[in-house]
């Protein structure tokens, strides 16, 4: 049997491939664990690659910023409860969690966009995510009275799209821009 052949890979390009991943499991409403556990993935390499770099800081090294500094440590360890618990069971191998997809959503929101700022790439699959973001989880962030206007207008372009619909509709759209 004639052996596999080997490729290298970059880390940015391993966290493309696993956004690119999660992003297409997500728009199909596949398992959420698959999801969040190659968002995490990602996240971590976009970290430290940013780090690195000096770039700004990302969600989760923002958290003593937003937070009371007696909940810090709380914020973190919630940010990052599934992601240890689908990676590891050396301490819980018996324990059971409550999974709650909302924080996949917006480590998956901040992961692309610190894709797209380390990289200059904008990749059609990430920006469909992007957009959609916005339009549904995210759309509780927004405070600018403008972007909301033009969130709605484009929210009204896509009425009633579920993740599948929407994700239909916009790829080709988003694929057909040059970046």
């Amino acid at each position: 049997m004639a052996s596999k052949a080997q490729i290298k890979i970059a880390k940015l390009d391993a966290a493309r491939r696993q956004l690119e991943t999660a992003v297409r499991l997500y728009f199909s409403e596949a398992d959420p664990v698959s999801i969040h556990t190659l968002t995490s993935a990602a996240y971590q390499v976009l970290s430290d690659v940013n780090r690195a770099r000096g770039g700004v800081p990302m969600l989760k090294e923002q958290i003593p910023t937003w937070v009371r500094p007696d909940a810090t440590v709380e914020a973190k360890r919630r940010l990052n409860d599934a992601a240890n618990f689908f990676k590891h069971a050396d301490h819980d191998h018996d324990e059971v969690l409550e999974f709650n997809e909302g924080p996949t959503e917006l480590l998956l929101y901040d992961a692309v966009r610190k894709y797209r700022e380390l990289t200059g790439e904008t990749v059609p699959v990430l920006a469909v995510y992007d957009v959609w973001f916005w339009l549904g989880p995210g759309a509780e962030f927004i405070v600018n009275a403008e972007r909301q206007k033009i969130l709605e207008r484009l929210r009204s372009s896509f009425p009633n799209s579920t993740r599948r619909s929407f994700f239909a509709e916009a790829l080709p759209m988003v694929s057909s821009v040059d970046s």
